[in-house]
């Protein structure tokens, strides 16, 4: 269990914030112990989360961390007073190291904060809090849903009847996402939004949703869709109606059944032509996060309170295929998406690699396992 100077911390700290009113953690130097790491996840239930708890797991399991960090995950299951009293316990039970998929910006702040007085690093990822303590990684969530919608609204040459499907309502990336779209459908007053409903960032949740709003409307009357999840099984629906020569554009989140979509239709089994701009939220931020805390705990240079990290947006003619998954394959052709011989379901969140985490592959995301040599 490594301690920093306690007291020396909190003095600094104390200095900091008579300063410039922000605690800043005070990195350890390297020790023979093991950092004590805590992950608390904010929800489970869909495939990105699933791969983004198995990437960290991969990554604490490396040979440059399997000696130098003790993990320890939880989720709040998509409750904030649980998430509160987990990060509460794991400043009690003296944290080196917090990394959070948080569930509010606010909720969580005072108990940041109090992690920050003490010398504990406080890394969000993807989602992001208010409390400037905090160090987080992500992209731009807002130009993770005008992205998308600049390019379903060129493609129905800017008018058309569509469909709008946010996230988890009431979270911010929702917010985020959704202001970003309407943003640039306001700029095309013949772009009608028809429904506006929520995927809950579920797949099947999405179909039930897409399979109520077309039995109600019609596909006649329906021009596109922008969705936070579920092109995928949008296109599924489309191919069971019997309009696989007919698929309304699409633009959203990208799993691998919705990038296979895109494909050209012969080059890999699935794949239908459909006119779709894919956005990636990568799964690999927390295992990233992860490798920028001990980095700094062990001595190194402070992190941007935001490294913004590139955002993956796959339109038509870009979908690469990975048909091994190993980390030799993704090294030497980035992939963006896999072969379904490899065992990736169709609505699999598929940007589970980048080569910032160049230690991992795909069976890190699927499986948690670790490449052979790192």
């Amino acid at each position: 269990m490594i301690k920093r100077a306690r007291l020396a911390v909190l003095a600094t700290a104390a200095l900091a914030l008579a300063v410039t009113g922000i605690f800043g953690p005070s990195p350890a130097s390297a020790q023979e112990d093991k950092y004590k790491v805590f992950v608390s996840v904010g929800f489970e239930g869909n495939t990105w989360m699933d791969a983004a708890q198995n990437l960290i797991r991969s990554m604490a399991k490396t040979k440059a961390f399997k000696d130098r960090v003790e993990l320890n995950m939880q989720s709040a299951r998509a409750d904030i007073q649980t998430q509160i009293q987990q990060v509460n316990a794991m400043v009690q039970g003296d944290a080196d190291i917090i990394i959070l998929w948080p569930n509010s910006r606010t909720a969580l702040n005072r108990s940041i904060r109090q992690a920050c007085q003490r010398g504990i690093i406080v890394m969000t990822f993807d989602a992001s809090v208010t409390e400037p303590c905090a160090y987080h990684i992500g992209l731009d969530q807002t130009w993770a849903g005008a992205g998308p919608a600049e390019y379903l609204a060129e493609e129905l040459g800017g008018k058309g009847s569509i469909i709008v499907m946010g996230g988890y309502p009431g979270h911010y990336i929702d917010h985020a996402r959704t202001d970003g779209a309407m943003e640039v459908f306001a700029a095309y007053p013949e772009i009608e939004v028809l429904v506006h409903a929520y995927s809950n960032w579920n797949n099947a949740h999405a179909r039930q949703e897409l399979t109520k709003i077309v039995a109600t409307h019609g596909w006649d009357n329906i021009d596109g869709l922008w969705t936070q999840v579920g092109c995928y099984m949008f296109s599924q629906i489309q191919v069971e109606a019997g309009r696989a020569d007919q698929l309304v554009p699409c633009a959203g989140n990208g799993t691998n059944g919705h990038r296979i979509a895109i494909a050209e239709p012969g080059t890999v089994p699935g794949a239908l032509g459909m006119k779709s701009s894919s956005m990636g939220s990568p799964n690999w931020l927390g295992a990233y996060a992860l490798k920028i805390a001990v980095a700094y705990a062990d001595g190194g240079a402070e992190p941007p309170r935001f490294t913004q990290v590139p955002m993956p947006l796959v339109e038509p003619g870009q979908v690469v295929v990975c048909t091994e998954g190993t980390r030799e394959e993704l090294l030497a052709r980035n992939c963006n998406t896999y072969h379904p011989d490899l065992g990736v379901p169709p609505n699999y969140f598929v940007d589970v690699w980048h080569p910032w985490v160049s230690e991992l592959d795909l069976f890190s995301a699927l499986e948690g396992k670790v490449p052979e040599g790192q």
